[in-house]
């Protein structure tokens, strides 16, 4: 239970460099103080996010499986985690002024190329941190835990430092440093609830029996063709494209459509992390009695449901309404692929799986945020902008309905 309890504290941890820089605070910070405009801000947001996909696509599988042969996983975690928490301190130095347009990116780019990165090696370890019969509920917890340290920075962030006329330490509001201080913030709590996995976490496995039992990675999605591990990754390469460009654009489009101002944010952050909370716990316990593909097309039909309405809503109650119902769906999806990847992998190629996970969730996912800010670019619509995103959930769905169900045990 103990080594659980620390892989949940990992997720707790991170959340906050997804909740605060790249999906609330920092990104409309950056699309209306940095940018030239909010519809140019979530363009170049989105062409960010999803040039750094490319980036952990290209490197990601060769790193999984030099991880799996040398067995490095939790050193390279190490490694990844203390680099994305470094250049996040360094977000500080993003002023409110379009001359800090390009380093700004830069910095962002850097930051969330080594936080994805980190996440393989995190992936990897859940089979060696409880049974088969418990990988839903313990990757479930995660996300759970995840969702739950997301709403708590949320409210540190927004109440000691933004909607105050006194921020904490005596920092002033002068040049937005309140807002560029969440950085300091969100490193200290990534560092600090991430000690207690990075520290403790060990996994040794027998020279011989990875020798053996490792892989090439061609060789695990291959065998005379597509075999039903590669049909999944295809599959969640669509979807997880759609979610991430809901994840990675959401904040704006709340902001640029409903004017949602920081206090609305912070009620949209709540309810969509106490739902996606709900749905974790819930999702996990359905995929343990039930099985992973089930969950993911459960959740991705709801998922597209609640986001189709969402974009015809005009008021905005309607639109925290939905989009906290679109929350329920996301931890259920992100936590049952997780638990497919590792039943369908022994465990000296978890790895190298989960750099093909991130080779499948990264590899073409400059498709969603550049096709949600494309389209938002060439209509002037965030409205028609954002529902690009829908077409690659569909798609994946699709695909997922003639994959097989787990069969690793």
């Amino acid at each position: 239970m103990k080594k659980i309890i620390n892989f949940a504290f990992y997720d707790f941890a991170n959340s906050a460099f997804t909740t605060i820089i790249i999906t609330f605070i920092f990104s409309t910070y950056f699309a209306k103080q940095i940018a030239p405009n909010p519809i140019l801000g979530q363009s170049y947001w989105g062409w960010t996010i999803g040039l750094t996909g490319i980036a952990v696509a290209l490197v990601g599988p060769y790193l999984g499986n030099f991880a799996d042969k040398k067995n490095l996983s939790v050193t390279l975690l190490r490694l990844f985690t203390m680099l994305c928490i470094f250049f996040t301190c360094i977000l500080w130095f993003a002023k409110p002024s379009i001359d800090y347009l390009m380093l700004t990116i830069i910095i962002v780019a850097l930051a969330n190329f080594f936080y994805e990165i980190s996440l393989i090696f995190y992936n990897s370890i859940l089979k060696n941190i409880t049974d088969n019969k418990n990988l839903g509920k313990s990757s479930g917890f995660g996300f759970g835990f995840g969702y739950l340290g997301g709403i708590i920075i949320l409210f540190i962030c927004i109440k000691l430092f933004i909607d105050t006329d006194y921020p904490l330490f005596g920092i002033s509001k002068e040049n937005f440093e309140n807002i560029r201080a969440t950085s300091f913030v969100v490193a200290l709590w990534y560092l600090i609830f991430s000690l207690p996995f990075l520290f403790f976490c060990k996994i040794s496995i027998d020279s011989s029996y990875r020798k053996n039992k490792t892989l090439k990675i061609k060789d695990l999605v291959w065998n005379n063709g597509i075999n039903n591990l590669g049909k999944f990754l295809i599959a969640r390469m669509l979807y997880a494209d759609g979610l991430n460009a809901i994840i990675v654009m959401g904040g704006i489009f709340a902001v640029g459509v409903f004017n949602l101002e920081m206090k609305d944010l912070l009620i949209l952050s709540v309810l969509m992390n106490i739902t996606a909370f709900i749905g974790s716990l819930v999702g996990g316990f359905l995929n343990d009695k039930y099985n992973s593909k089930k969950i993911i097309i459960f959740s991705l039909i709801g998922l597209i449901l609640s986001s189709a309405i969402i974009l015809s809503v005009e008021k905005k109650i309607l639109f925290l309404i939905f989009a906290s119902i679109n929350g329920f769906f996301i931890g259920p999806i992100q936590s049952a692929s997780r638990v497919f990847i590792t039943k369908n992998l022994n465990s000296s190629n978890q790895s190298s799986g989960f750099g093909l996970f991130a080779l499948s969730g990264k590899l073409t996912s400059f498709i969603g945020p550049l096709l949600v800010s494309s389209i938002t670019f060439i209509f002037n619509s965030q409205r028609i902008g954002f529902s690009s995103a829908l077409i690659l959930l569909i798609l994946g769905l699709i695909i997922l309905l003639k994959v097989k169900d787990d069969i690793y045990s």
